[in-house]
């Protein structure tokens, strides 16, 4: 009888073990532990903010490193065919030394000169359409038919701008002769008259 008990008792608690281990074999394993989220990818460096373009330079009669040619060329009947011309180089913003020459030929009388002239040119007011220049000068005057001497004066002008590089010189100038025995068996000691000219250059 006890072995039967014991037999019972052993199928039963088989039995019992094997429900549990069904059991245990149907529930479906936990979830695995959530993953840590891959971290976020690492953002892009960023690259700087380019520098602002700086705006283009306006050009200026007279800025530096600027060389410039002048012609000229004029006729009237006092004093003929009349040609000039001269180049200047601005060695500072505004500022140029310079070389010149005129030619008249001379009529109705007036004898026919040259000159050859250093000149150094200063530009206090200078705007992108118009500016204004005044020059000194002083050099040689070759006189027809006559003993040379030497000349000292200067020019107020205004420069405007037409384009491309080109301008229009609006101005008046004086030429003292010197020394004054240069000049006293002449009708003036003092040469002196408007300017107008293209420039180019600007």
């Amino acid at each position: 009888m006890k072995r039967a008990v014991a037999s019972q008792t052993a199928i039963v608690l088989a039995f019992v073990w094997t429900l549990a281990s069904s059991a245990l074999a149907q529930t479906p394993p936990p979830d695995p532990p959530a993953e840590a989220s891959a971290p976020a990818a690492e953002s892009e460096p960023q690259q700087p903010p380019a520098p602002p373009v700086a705006p283009a330079r306006v050009r200026l009669y007279g800025d530096r490193g600027t060389p410039e040619i002048a012609v000229g060329f004029g006729y009237s009947s006092a004093a003929g065919f009349l040609a000039a011309g001269g180049f200047r180089y601005f060695v500072l913003d505004g500022l140029a030394p310079g070389i010149e020459a005129t030619y008249v030929h001379g009529a109705a009388g007036n004898p026919g000169y040259g000159l050859v002239l250093a000149s150094l040119r200063v530009v206090p007011l200078r705007t992108p359409v118009a500016a204004l220049a005044l020059t000194g000068r002083t050099g040689r005057v070759l006189l027809a038919q006559h003993a040379d001497g030497w000349g000292a004066g200067g020019e107020a002008a205004v420069i405007i701008s037409v384009g491309a590089g080109v301008a229009l010189e609006l101005g008046y100038e004086f030429l003292r002769l010197l020394p004054g025995s240069f000049c006293a068996d002449l009708s003036t000691c003092v040469l002196q008259g408007p300017v107008i000219g293209l420039r180019f250059g600007w």
